[in-house]
């Protein structure tokens, strides 16, 4: 009996050691988490940040899915690496965005999807994001819609014309008011002709005038 005494206590600490574990399971406090679209890739992106204790917490993988939005096919996946406690607490904050997806998908939701320790098992982790907790174990592995988008595609820009450089504006057409001159190179030879004829036309005159004259002598 009084072995069973003396047994007693140690006993009733390590059960107590056991019913603590959970306490201390690995956590990411005051976590704030955004989805949003990149326009100028097309890519759905999520924004994690959080506190990471000082102390007991290792090394965790977070893995978030993409989703059509109503769909349960997944699209990509994206991880995000929480470093172990070092001695003081530690801000986490980092962007990585889902692979850009074609088709015309009118929006997409996001969801909290596994945790893994740093062999790649799954494990645990407790994320307080706001008033809600998310607790992750290595036997249950909660996925959670935490986000949604609408639509996201790149911006398309105006097409640039062969050769690249600005599209250059086609010119209005505009009344010709300059008169056309002969095919001569700029040079208008109706006034020299007309000077010619004249000559022509006096000169002829002349000899006819004369020719009258003398025979008029010659009588």
């Amino acid at each position: 009996m009084k072995v069973l005494k003396l047994l007693a206590a140690p006993a009733a600490l390590l059960f107590g050691v056991v019913l603590a574990t959970p306490v201390s399971a690995h956590v990411l406090t005051n976590v704030t988490e955004t989805v949003a679209c990149q326009t100028s890739s097309g890519q759905v992106c999520v924004t994690l940040t959080g506190d990471i204790p000082a102390s007991d917490n290792d090394a965790r993988n977070v893995f978030f899915d993409l989703f059509a939005s109503g769909s349960t096919t997944k699209l990509d996946e994206i991880e995000f690496n929480l470093p172990a406690s070092n001695g003081s607490v530690q801000h986490f904050s980092k962007t990585i965005c889902f692979k850009a997806i074609s088709g015309d998908i009118p929006g997409f939701t996001v969801k909290v999807a596994k945790v893994t320790d740093s062999q790649g098992n799954l494990s645990d982790l407790v994320l307080h994001i706001g008033d809600k907790t998310i607790t992750f174990t290595a036997e249950s592995q909660p996925a959670t819609a935490v986000g949604d988008t609408g639509k996201c595609a790149p911006q398309t820009s105006p097409p640039t014309p062969a050769g690249g450089g600005a599209a250059t504006p086609t010119p209005t057409p505009t009344a010709n008011t300059t008169v056309a001159l002969a095919q001569t190179g700029g040079f208008d030879f109706r006034f020299p002709l007309i000077g010619l004829f004249l000559l022509v036309a006096g000169g002829a005159l002349f000899v006819v005038s004369a020719s009258r004259r003398r025979s008029s002598d010659t009588k």
